[in-house]
């Protein structure tokens, strides 16, 4: 995670494959605009903006600002389709000993 301080007017520029990053405003107003995505972005302090897409991704503080940027996510899937059946009788497994536990 990174750490950046704006003062009001500055803006700043992260480049490259944005995807997956979560944008946190500790502090202030932050103003955000990323390429390919229809619309500009407010937050205010204890707001989160997360970037779906790929593509620069501009920030400009409207007033002094303290944020932090998350590095990638995790994808969403959940688990890769070949390990499927052995996470579903993972999961059966915790659920009967949870079951087992509030009933007993």
């Amino acid at each position: 995670m990174k750490e950046y301080r704006l003062r009001r007017d500055e803006w700043i520029r992260l480049d490259g494959d944005t995807a997956g990053r979560d944008v946190s405003c500790r502090e202030g107003i932050l103003w955000l605009t990323q390429t390919g995505n229809p619309g500009d972005h407010l937050l205010q302090t204890g707001e989160v903006f997360s970037s779906e897409r790929p593509g620069r991704l501009v920030i400009g503080a409207l007033a002094d600002s303290f944020f932090t940027v998350a590095e990638k996510r995790a994808s969403s899937i959940l688990c890769a389709p070949e390990t499927l059946p052995q996470s579903l009788r993972r999961m059966a497994r915790w659920a009967d000993v949870a079951r087992r536990r509030l009933w007993t």
